[in-house]
């Protein structure tokens, strides 16, 4: 095998040195795989692809994933009677796999069953006064604690066909058309 000479800077001895001890008798199989590491992450950077950190689990502390991917759909769904958002993150991994991260959270703009009524009369509404709130919320039997408790899932799917079956139908002709590259549409205006 032939030999490939490194030159390090001084400045780069104290690292230099601490990979070697780290390393033993091998640092040229470290050196190898440290540079593998770093062209599989430029050759990702220059087709789009990033590293993406998600967390999973239910509640904290969550656990946390990272992989090589680019966001290629989003949606927010609206689930359990207004009360949570279904948050969908659907990735294209740099190996081709289709990953879906799923999120269920809290949905706080609908909290109250709030109306608002004129305390006086339209003229009252017109100029802007006083605005009486009508309360009408039984909150003796609601679970606040599952509201504080995000789920947070990572699936990984081989085709787009494995994960047609996970999404909804819109957004699953949505990624078939970004990836015929129909995404675009030239306007001749």
């Amino acid at each position: 095998m032939p030999n490939r000479t490194i030159y390090v800077a001084d400045a780069d001895m104290p690292i230099f040195e601490k990979a070697q001890q780290l390393a033993g008798d091998n640092l040229s199989a470290t050196i190898v795989q440290a540079l593998r590491r770093f062209v599989e992450t430029e050759e990702a950077k220059v087709s789009g692809f990033e590293e993406i950190t998600v967390s999973v689990g239910k509640g904290r502390p969550y656990m946390r994933k990272q992989f090589r991917g680019r966001i290629i759909a989003r949606r927010r769904l609206s689930v359990q009677d207004d009360t949570k958002w279904l948050l969908l993150t659907v990735y294209q991994t740099a190996k081709g796999r289709f990953a879906l991260y799923t999120r269920y959270t809290a949905n706080w703009s609908g909290w109250s069953n709030r109306q608002r009524k004129a305390s006086k009369s339209k003229r009252a509404y017109e100029e802007g006064s006083q605005w009486d709130w009508e309360w009408n919320w039984d909150m003796s039997s609601h679970d606040w604690s599952s509201a504080y408790e995000d789920e947070r899932r990572l699936e990984v799917f081989e085709t787009l066909e494995e994960l047609k079956e996970q999404i909804p139908e819109e957004l699953y002709e949505a990624i078939a058309q970004y990836l015929k590259g129909g995404d675009l549409e030239i306007l001749d205006i």
